[in-house]
């Protein structure tokens, strides 16, 4: 059997592709069941590597400028071997049944099977419980599909050398367009600079693992939102030409997903109704959500992944220094619950701490039009190893020309 992860950015359309994947009968991609899992393994290098400042419920880092860059580096270079601590596989189990248990309910209820072991012992585990509860005996690809947890492909690729990597691309002014016009369930906004940092590193780790890693590029395959939703017959059969899937007609029939919960059928979770699950006309959607002193901040700080991932630009971009005035972040009220104490937060609080967040993303901005990237700089781009892609993209692209 293939072990499969679908990642991508939240809001970025990996539950549409999950479903569309599942629909084949020999698939099982199941939505969302192990991001704790990951966080585990997380804290487990936070205590081997980190003697204080860590918080376990903090939110993955966006690999910008990190304050523990020793715990990214040691998760980017493992490889799942590890013996997972009987307090983390509780403490585990603990977190996926307080927020998973009305998705995934009988998993849930099997999860006290989980036997001592490594790390990849444990994650191999989950995913044979979802192929016991959710498959068949037709399923020859089984995974999962999750946000947030690109720096763990490494050690998934080393711990599973048949894994196979699918990430999705969105633009950011839609991933921030849906998630602020989102009602129910992952309710509430977010600082611009969590979106922007965690979509670039998003983009970073997508390109770098997909181009540049020799041990991972055969087996990840990169997918653009827009690309799926415009064109799904031609984006599907070309992603699963690369094996190991097999494409299949129902891929493309919305009636034949199954819902988030591996039962029934999918209730698409788009933030904007009409239609079967395959919106085209999401791609344009953040035009009409979006103020343009949002746009005109998400272009600053964001420009060179978008010109590196193919996507327009409304005007010319300002640089990130010329933000300091602009109304592009939400009142701290409407921010979501969970994430109003981080320190990701600080700055909404602090003009002060604001200017000097905005000062670091103007040295970036000189770093990516010069074209030069030093050891002091590096600690500003996730993956350097596209660095010169990046720059190219953003010097040839955005000030040659304005795209609509």
């Amino acid at each position: 059997m293939h072990e499969l992860l679908v990642q991508g950015m939240f809001r970025s359309g990996t539950t549409l592709l999950s479903r569309m994947l599942s629909a084949q009968p020999e698939n099982l991609i199941v939505t969302d069941p192990f991001v704790y899992f990951f966080k585990a393994y997380r804290n487990f290098h936070m205590t081997r590597h980190a003697t204080s400042g860590w918080d376990p419920d903090e939110p993955t880092s966006d690999h910008f400028r990190s304050p523990l860059p020793e715990v990214d580096r040691a998760i980017l270079e493992a490889d799942l071997s590890e013996e997972m601590p009987k307090a983390l596989r509780t403490s585990m189990i603990a977190d996926i049944r307080a927020w998973k248990h009305h998705q995934h309910p009988h998993l849930c209820e099997r999860l006290d099977e989980l036997q001592p072991g490594s790390f990849a012992a444990v994650y191999r585990r989950l995913v044979e419980l979802c192929v016991e509860l959710y498959g068949s005996q037709a399923t020859e690809v089984a995974g999962t599909k999750l946000s947030w947890c690109e720096e763990y492909l490494p050690a998934l690729g080393r711990a599973f050398p048949r894994m196979h990597f699918v990430l999705l691309v969105r633009d950011l002014r839609s991933i921030v367009a849906s998630q602020e016009s989102q009602l129910g369930r992952g309710i509430g906004k977010r600082p611009l600079l969590f979106y922007v940092r965690h979509w670039r590193k998003s983009v970073a780790f997508a390109r770098t693992f997909a181009e540049y890693d020799v041990a991972l590029r055969e087996r990840t395959h990169l997918v653009r939102y827009e690309d799926l939703v415009r064109a799904p017959r031609e984006t599907l059969e070309r992603l699963c030409a690369r094996g190991p899937l097999r494409f299949h007609e129902a891929m493309l029939q919305p009636s034949m997903y199954r819902g988030a919960s591996e039962t029934g059928k999918w209730t698409p979770n788009s933030s904007f109704s009409g239609g079967e699950g395959i919106y085209p006309d999401s791609i344009d959607r953040w035009r009409g959500v979006l103020t343009r002193d949002q746009v005109r901040s998400i272009e600053a700080l964001a420009g060179p992944e978008l010109a590196w991932m193919g996507y327009g630009f409304t005007e010319p971009p300002s640089s990130p220094g010329e933000l300091m005035e602009l109304d592009c972040e939400p009142p701290l009220n409407e921010l979501a619950d969970w994430i109003r104490d981080f320190p990701c937060c600080d700055y909404l609080r602090d003009a002060e701490a604001r200017r000097r967040e905005l000062e670091v993303e103007e040295r970036r901005h000189r770093v990516v039009e010069a074209g030069r990237l030093t050891n002091e700089d590096l600690e500003l781009f996730p993956a350097p190893e596209g660095f010169a892609a990046l720059s190219e993209a953003w010097r040839n692209d955005v000030r040659v020309q304005v795209r609509a």
